[in-house]
């Protein structure tokens, strides 16, 4: 049986002496922290004169941070010194136990027993400046994992085992094949690492803002209680499947029977990202897309995770810019689907010419490393493709889910690329009816394949608590969620927001690409922000009327919101200005107005609807909702892409994609 007397001790004591988080919350004193050490290790060496004097044969376990600080570049030699110093004070606990430093204390070999090591990507960073040595990208200054528990076991010679690591989010699948293949590195040379602890296991909130869940669990909760009225309610679990995909696959790749010459193979080579369940060889798809994966959840998001089902994606974000070097990361949202976000020097945005280099390099490295020499090249924005220069895929798909030229920003290039792209995809699909018709005057073969819906998960439901649910007087609430851009007719959400006082507007959504300033803003009106897509149908369940208030504009004129039918299956009724899809599609189940007193006169009349009009008008609603779904848009997407993959056989004399992309990027620059 295994006994920890005090849970890290060098953790609480730097919490007593350097934070204000615990008692005595009175901030910075090195002297505070070094008694406080002293004082807990006392107690644990008679804790475990207690525990033996009861059970003999107990083995004990004193857990700590394992750590890494560096000092900052042309750092003084005060901060070089301190830097030295953090890094051997992660021993100070250890060393006091064993009787090698303070031996009032008490301490000897024997009370060292067993040693857990807590580690997460925050415990490496920079002194003095408290930055985290970021491990998502790549720092170079990172000292491997496996170096380090080395070292410890070079200090010590004591059994160790990982007692606590973890992540959050999308990072949570790539930082497990992080921390195992370091213990494959470990048993390679001989260094007795016997297990990694997982924490949490259930997600769990911050400590110090409960509302605050963390999303760093083997299960997630994506309906946490935060009102008191929810707080004995039945709350679901939801495996994260990535996560536990590469938990199965490294309890077989470490079982305790597998020898160290296994393991030092095993750690030479990259883990898989992606296990086929039939085992047999599979087509990827790589996507290149303007928008990233934990922004807004919509089209790409909907179709990839649902394709992944058969082929695995691999969705290959626009760089982020002004990074200190060059670096990949790598997140697994959900099964089948890895997320690639490259970290590029520069001040560039999105696909630069300037990029190109650097990402051709990458991906082939990626490919290589991974073994993936089968892919489809999926397009979410033409400015990727030059992209394809330096590829061989078995197909090419362009989803033109919007005109993104006629968006705020876009590019110069855009429309050229675009039609380089139109010119060498094999599939081309849209996702609404005036793209379609705009599209299919530049290409003969198009399909069409509106936005969908997930109709189970918006099904109604009980509503999100929140403030103004709350409120004594229950109030008409008028709803909206997207992303809040050049696209939304502000003037209009102003107006009507003046018109009816009495109502309850919520504004649900990030603002990008426009000044926040610019919002209208009243005591009937909250802005929301972001919201996850798991949030959403619970806050839609405590609206009366959902509303699209789109501007009438270039970026509006080829849109097909994807919301209109996610209000339609949360049983809402939703009241839209005349866009071109919106009326083609939903004119008489959708209200359709212009102004804001139109606006105000539709929501008057759905909210004074008998109990028959609104049963008539659910049957309504559930029609065109039982028309559509995701599931059955990717089957006939699913059902084209393989139906070519099957059938493409390159003639000799053909030019290859890599040459038809090149050829295409040539003429646009010659152009430009």
């Amino acid at each position: 049986t295994l006994y920890q007397p005090v849970n890290e001790i060098s953790f609480l004591s730097w919490a007593v002496g350097n934070t204000s988080l615990i008692h005595p919350h009175s901030g910075v004193s090195a002297a505070r922290a070094h008694e406080a050490k002293c004082n807990l290790v006392r107690a644990a060496i008679r804790a475990c004169d207690a525990l033996w004097a009861v059970e003999p044969r107990a083995r004990i376990v004193h857990t700590d941070p394992l750590i890494h600080v560096t000092h900052a570049p042309g750092a003084d030699s005060e901060a070089v010194r301190r830097a030295s110093e953090l890094n051997l004070s992660q021993y100070e606990a250890w060393d006091m136990l064993a009787g090698r430093s303070e031996p009032g204390l008490g301490g000897a070999a024997r009370y060292l027993d067993i040693l857990g090591v807590n580690y997460y990507h925050s415990n490496q960073w920079e002194h003095p400046s408290d930055e985290r040595l970021h491990w998502h990208r790549g720092d170079p200054r990172r000292v491997d994992l496996a170096d380090m528990i080395e070292t410890l076991w070079r200090r010590y010679e004591r059994p160790i085992f990982i007692a606590e690591t973890g992540h959050v989010g999308d990072g949570r699948a790539i930082w497990l094949d992080e921390v195992a293949t370091a213990a494959l590195r470990c048993r390679a040379r001989a260094v007795p690492l016997h297990g990694i602890c997982l924490y949490p296991l259930v997600d769990r909130p911050d400590w110090q803002d409960l509302g605050q869940w963390h999303h760093s669990g083997l299960w997630d909760v994506p309906a946490s209680p935060t009102q008191p009225d929810d707080a004995h309610r039945t709350v679901p679990r939801l495996l994260n499947q990535p996560y536990a995909q590469r938990l199965a696959f490294w309890q077989t790749q470490l079982d305790a029977h597998v020898d160290a010459a296994m393991c030092a193979r095993a750690a030479a080579a990259p883990a898989p990202s992606f296990i086929n369940p039939s085992g047999s060889p599979m087509s990827h798809l790589i996507a290149f897309s303007h928008l990233r994966w934990d922004f807004v959840y919509q089209r790409p998001q909907h179709l990839l995770s649902r394709l992944a089902r058969r082929f695995p994606v691999i969705f290959v974000e626009e760089p982020v810019p002004n990074a200190a070097h060059c670096s990949l990361e790598r997140l697994h949202p959900c099964e089948g689907v890895e997320v690639l976000r490259p970290h590029l020097t520069g001040t560039a945005g999105g696909f630069h010419d300037d990029h190109i280099p650097v990402l051709q390099e990458m991906l082939s490295a990626y490919l290589r490393e991974q073994g993936i020499d089968r892919y489809a090249l999926w397009f979410y924005t033409p400015m990727a493709l030059p992209l394809a220069a330096s590829l061989s895929p078995e197909a090419v798909i362009y989803d033109c889910m919007d005109e993104l030229a006629a968006f705020k920003h876009a590019p110069r290039q855009l429309l050229q690329r675009e039609s380089a792209l139109l010119k060498m995809a094999d599939l081309v699909f849209t996702g609404g009816m005036s793209l379609y018709e705009a599209k299919r005057e530049r290409r003969a073969q198009v399909h069409c394949f509106p936005s969908s819906v997930d109709a189970a998960h918006f099904a109604p439901r009980d509503a999100l608590q929140d403030d103004l649910l709350v409120k004594e007087e229950r109030r008409p609430r008028i709803g909206y969620y997207g992303v809040i851009d050049e696209r939304l007719d502000l003037p209009l959400v102003r107006a009507l927001a003046a018109s009816r006082p009495e109502w309850d507007f919520i504004m649900v959504g990030p603002v990008v690409k426009i000044d926040p300033a610019t919002l209208p803003q009243g005591p009937n009106i909250e802005w929301m922000g972001q919201r996850g897509y798991d949030e959403l149908p619970r806050l839609v369940a405590g609206w009366d009327v959902c509303l699209l208030p789109f501007a009438l504009n270039e970026s509006t004129r080829f849109i097909s919101p994807t919301k209109t039918l996610e209000y339609l299956a949360a049983g809402k009724p939703a009241i839209s200005t005349p866009i071109h899809d919106v009326v083609r599609s939903y004119a008489g189940v959708v209200a359709i107005a212009s102004t804001a007193q139109e606006f105000a006169a539709a929501c008057e009349a759905a909210l004074s609807r008998t109990e028959q009009e609104r049963a008539l008008d659910a049957l309504a609603r559930a029609e065109v909702v039982s028309r559509t779904s995701w599931d059955v848009t990717v089957d006939a997407m699913s059902h084209l892409v393989e139906a070519h993959l099957k059938a493409a056989q390159p003639a000799a004399h053909s030019p290859s994609r890599a040459q038809m992309a090149d050829a295409a990027v040539s003429e646009i620059a010659r152009a430009a």
